[in-house]
């Protein structure tokens, strides 16, 4: 996912693709402690790739962050409603 839907949404622009903690996380925006990850099939479809993406959401709430996930899919093709999410998210 990259930061055109935020600019798209006149969102403040997040940071991209960065550390949290033991993490690299795909959106963040560290005043709302929020976390978007675009999750693809191609990376996230194993048993194994589950079980990372769901300690990686826990260990992330636990410091307190909010994790939103999306498909990429979902961000391609119903990009209002990704938006929306994180509209209602960042208030």
């Amino acid at each position: 996912m990259s930061h055109t839907l935020f600019l798209r949404s006149g969102l403040p622009r997040p940071s991209v693709n960065v550390p949290v903690g033991e993490f690299e996380v795909d959106l963040l925006r560290p005043d709302a402690r929020l976390v978007a990850e675009a999750d693809s099939i191609g990376f996230h479809l194993t048993r194994a790739a589950m079980e990372r993406d769901r300690r990686r959401d826990a260990v992330l709430a636990r410091d307190g962050y909010r994790v939103l996930r999306f498909t990429d899919r979902q961000v391609r093709r119903r990009p209002q409603e990704v938006i929306g999410a994180l509209e209602a998210a960042l208030r």
